[in-house]
């Protein structure tokens, strides 16, 4: 395997990001779960010791994606990733906070690390991500930093439709408005977001104004 070379750590307001490592994994695992519909991003898979090895290597693989872990004091908080390459820009995806994180600005200080990093290193036309509908508290953080909605798509996700089968109809009714049944499959509504370089960004921190010059 061929390592993809990154900085040890990235700094950020009150936070760092660093690249994924065993015992940051580890961490990981024991993340409280937040269940249907946002079940794809719980990582207790990563309890199991092989599991966690290929996760922690395929992070580490070269290619166009970085994987970062934000970190608090040594306290693994969030995760990011970026594909460097995509056509449309830097494209962040897999972006998550643990549920016991939550409430305390870690996505907005997060990417905007990540965002302010991009921009010195790795400079691109612009910063794209696409978020389900119904992620309305991401959609604020997002809005804060920059990200503005360019287009509307209803989609195919997986992990979603098929759970959309096993889930009782109380547990669909939270997301009911943000999906729908279409050409004999389950579809969820998302935005695509973008934010061009430079854009000021609040993270809602005491240094709440970030941007770069």
């Amino acid at each position: 395997m061929v390592r993809a070379e990154y900085q040890a750590s990235i700094p950020g307001d009150g936070l760092e990001l660093r690249p994924w490592d065993e015992a940051i994994a580890l961490q990981l695992a024991d993340w409280d779960v937040r269940g249907f519909p946002y079940h794809a991003f719980d990582l207790g898979h990563l309890k199991d010791p092989v599991k966690r090895a290929n996760a922690v290597a395929g992070s580490l693989e070269d290619g166009p994606h970085r994987h970062f872990i934000a970190v608090e004091d040594g306290v693994a908080v969030g995760r990011v990733s970026v594909n460097l390459r995509d056509p449309a820009g830097s494209y962040l995806w897999g972006v998550h906070v643990a549920p016991q994180h939550e409430g305390r600005g870690v996505c907005r200080r997060m990417l905007a690390a990540i965002m302010v990093y991009l921009e010195e290193n790795h400079p691109r036309p612009s910063f794209v991500l696409t978020t389900n509908s119904f992620a309305v508290h991401a959609h604020r953080a997002y809005a804060a930093l920059g990200f503005e909605v360019s287009e509307t798509r209803w989609h195919f996700d997986r992990e979603i439709a098929e759970a959309l089968w096993r889930v009782t109809p109380k547990e669909r009714e939270p997301v009911s408005r943000h999906i729908r049944f279409q050409n004999g499959r389950w579809q969820v509504r998302s935005f695509v977001m973008r934010r061009q370089p430079g854009t000021p960004m609040q993270t809602g921190s005491a240094r709440s104004q970030v941007s770069v010059t």
